[in-house]
């Protein structure tokens, strides 16, 4: 899990299944890394995502992935 204080509070990142989704980064609560992507965990939900893992800190920083 990053820690991070940054003025992004949404990121739009595709999902497994290729759509667009919006995550609001002040309600995920772990992020961890998939064998082919990243997890982003929030109350009852859990987004499956292509981003590598990797990109993640600069996602968290306002950058793209």
């Amino acid at each position: 899990m990053f820690n991070y204080s940054s003025e992004v509070k949404w990121i739009r990142v595709t999902d497994i299944d290729g759509d667009l989704v919006w995550i609001n980064l002040e309600k995920v609560e772990r992020i961890s890394r998939a064998s082919d992507g990243s997890i982003f965990e929030f109350a009852n939900t859990v987004i499956q995502t292509i981003v590598p893992f990797e990109k993640i800190p600069e996602l968290l920083s306002g950058g793209t992935a």
